[in-house]
């Protein structure tokens, strides 16, 4: 019956945005970015892209424009838009931190034209009711492309409505279940995922196996709190995971992992798929000492060994994903000890810049960069439509300046959350312009789409 209900619900707030957003708003979407350079999949070529209510029409070294919208591209690398498959939204009850409308903006500032939210919000994404509620408020306000993660749940039925209603995945949150859920018991996690599996929905995982240890204290310095959180924790946690994804036979996407053995396992096991931050790529927990809490997250920060170790895995192609993790919280909060300020740093508008930095180092080749922000992403949550620049395929795109010099400076970021522990930090290479179904969202420096321009995601719809 629960199931029923929200299937009818669904397709009604579908059928709703279908008129809001496909019947108007695409009419609008006609536009040509004029004389690039297009990324193929393999190589840049020349060229110019028109879309045609909100897909790619067409891809030509020459394309008469007929007045439609434009924007001259000459000098500037065309990206198919980025993807973050993590990120941290909240609105609702912690709309002071971050709400859909800025959080957004900040995707679009750093390039990403499509990201999925995290269920750990107040109140938690936990049902397929508070799903279909998070989709109706964000249709209202989102500039990008969003979709929602729910929390994983015990219930068969419930997970069943949450597919229906577009969920991206369930988030198994080991430290500390978003929903009541014993992450203690291996039948019980083998159970949730066997029940994903039949649904076809993947399972994602923060994956440090604390619960019932004895070393969990923080204490007040944030270098202690980062040594209680021990790196044995993440690897217990992944070794005792795969065991119990062989049973289930269920798909399982592993977050903001930190360790290269965790990668080099979860790379060789079937169904899995791994995800790396910017903040564990290129900083190291030596450093807390003095950014204290503009550095505190979960997992933490490690040992400059353990991050040159995951930089250079990353760059072997061990990782399937890099993704922001972006987590706003007002100063005020955060500024506090250890014990009390909130784990999390915003990251949606400095992740670009600082891997194209790696980029323009030759650390990093662009061909990998599109593959971990865009393509694997695309392909592990079964956005069959984006990631690529080709005929038929969604109109988002990203133009990129890769010789413009900066530094970043998180009081000028459109997240409501300013601050960055990579405040100072200079890059080369920019965001000059993001596009999301034919629509220009940001460009140079200004947000040019109003609320409501974007698109609510469902899970199964392409």
């Amino acid at each position: 019956m629960e199931s029923s209900c929200v299937r009818i619900a669904q397709r009604n707030l579908a059928r709703s945005k279908t008129r809001t957003d496909t019947a108007v708003d695409l009419e609008d979407r006609n536009f040509l970015v004029k004389d690039a350079d297009v990324w193929n999949g393999r190589a840049f070529t020349r060229g110019s892209i028109l879309i045609e209510n909100g897909r790619i029409k067409r891809i030509a070294r020459r394309i008469i424009d007929n007045g439609v919208e434009r924007t001259n591209a000459s000098g500037l690398k065309a990206l198919p838009g980025l993807i973050d498959v993590h990120v941290h939204l909240r609105d609702m009850e912690l709309a002071y931190k971050e709400d859909f409308a800025t959080g957004t903006a900040a995707a679009a500032a750093g390039g990403f034209t499509t990201v999925l939210d995290m269920p750990n919000t107040v109140p938690p994404t936990n049902s397929a009711r508070r799903v279909i509620e998070k989709q109706k408020v964000a249709a209202q306000k989102t500039r990008v492309n969003v979709g929602f993660h729910a929390a994983a749940v015990s219930d068969s039925d419930e997970i069943e409505a949450l597919a229906h209603a577009g969920a991206f995945s369930l988030k198994l949150y080991m430290p500390k279940p978003i929903a009541p859920f014993d992450v203690e018991n291996d039948q019980a996690i083998e159970k949730m995922m066997r029940a994903a599996r039949h649904v076809g929905t993947p399972v994602t995982v923060h994956a440090e196996d604390i619960v019932g240890t004895e070393n969990t204290s923080q204490g007040d310095g944030f270098e202690q709190a980062a040594d209680a959180r021990s790196p044995i924790f993440e690897t217990r946690a992944v070794e005792r995971l795969l065991r119990i994804q062989k049973k289930a036979r269920c798909s399982v996407h592993y977050c903001h992992l930190t360790l290269r053995s965790s990668l080099t396992k979860i790379s060789g096991s079937t169904r899995s798929t791994s995800e790396v931050t910017p903040h564990h790529l290129l900083l190291s927990k030596k450093l807390l000492s003095t950014i204290g809490w503009r550095g505190w997250m979960v997992p933490p920060l490690r040992s400059e060994e353990t991050r040159q170790s995951l930089l250079e895995s990353t760059l072997a192609g061990l990782s399937s994903a890099i993704a922001s993790d972006h987590a706003p919280h007002t100063i005020k909060e955060k500024d506090q000890s250890a014990s009390k300020s909130p784990p999390g740093v915003p990251g949606l508008e400095t992740t670009l810049p600082l891997m194209l930095t790696l980029v323009n180092r030759q650390q990093m080749p662009l061909s990998l960069l599109v593959k971990l922000l865009s393509e694997n992403p695309a392909r592990i949550f079964g956005l069959k439509s984006k990631a690529k620049l080709q005929k038929g395929a969604d109109g988002d795109v990203v133009l990129v300046d890769l010789k413009k010099k900066s530094k970043i400076d998180s009081s000028k970021f459109f997240s409501k959350a300013k601050f960055s522990p990579f405040d100072g930090f200079k890059t080369q290479g920019a965001v000059h312009s993001s596009i999301v179904s034919g629509k220009v969202v940001y460009k140079e420096g200004e947000i040019v789409a109003g609320e409501g321009s974007g698109s609510v995601l469902r899970s199964g719809s392409g």
